[in-house]
């Protein structure tokens, strides 16, 4: 069964990506502010037209990936949790597809930032040697039962590894 992440991803997304733009246009705008003014750097001949061109370029994408990309991101999100992997898909233009089976997990982490907490969400890392992957925007109470239900699929295929093992 593939699950959508919570509808509240979207908000999440928007709010942290809107935070990303504020704070570039600021300190963008505060830095050729100082460099123009403050340090009496003049730009060449009408060259601070086109910086400041530029950070407007620069935050308009900002601005289109703060709300217009959390839709189309949401839209492509599946995640499958079975006994023996988690299954989830990804991406805006290039689609990712990434299986992890159970007994490659080493760790798992429930982590909530300030907006996610807020929003009653919560991401799962999964760390495998091969690296850490990201169910992000889950609700917190199905995020901890995921993790609960991971841990425990751990443990069972650890301890059929070991007999497995012990047997030989």
């Amino acid at each position: 069964m593939n699950n959508k992440l919570h509808k509240n991803a979207v908000k999440s997304w928007v709010i942290a990506r809107s935070i990303g733009a504020i704070i570039f246009l600021i300190i963008s705008l505060f830095a050729f502010y100082i460099t123009k003014y403050k340090f009496q750097i003049h730009w060449v001949i009408s060259g601070e037209k086109y910086i400041l061109i530029l950070i407007m370029i620069i935050e308009g994408l900002a601005i289109i990936d703060a709300v217009i990309y959390p839709l189309l991101e949401y839209k492509q999100w599946i995640y499958e949790v079975t006994s023996d992997k988690i299954d989830f898909t990804e991406g805006i233009f290039t689609i990712k597809r990434t299986i992890i089976p159970i007994i490659r997990i080493q760790h798992i982490k429930v982590n909530q930032g300030p907006i996610n907490s807020k929003l009653g969400l919560a991401d799962i890392e999964i760390f495998t040697a091969g690296g850490e992957h990201k169910i992000p925007n889950i609700e917190i109470k199905v995020a901890e039962d995921i993790s609960e239900y991971l841990n425990k699929k751990i443990k069972e295929k650890v301890e059929e590894f070991d007999e497995e093992n012990i047997n030989l």
